[in-house]
């Protein structure tokens, strides 16, 4: 049972992890939009959309462990 608390504990804090970086990007994306720069601004998105997809995968395998 631990070890499932702790792959649990793991995965959401790995979560929480890839939200913050998501966020992060996102920022940096208006940033990029605000000084014209698309290309980078793209970027940047593209980056944030990939932290989210595997914050909801690491929430979805911790519900799994929770189980």
């Amino acid at each position: 049972m631990t070890d499932q608390k702790n792959k649990r504990t793991e995965a959401v804090q790995r979560a929480a992890q890839c939200r913050e970086r998501a966020a992060q990007y996102e920022a940096l994306a208006n940033e990029a939009k605000q000084r014209g720069d698309i290309e980078m601004s793209t970027q940047f998105a593209n980056s944030a959309a990939q932290e989210w997809t595997e914050a909801r995968r690491l929430e979805e395998s911790a519900g799994k462990f929770g189980e």
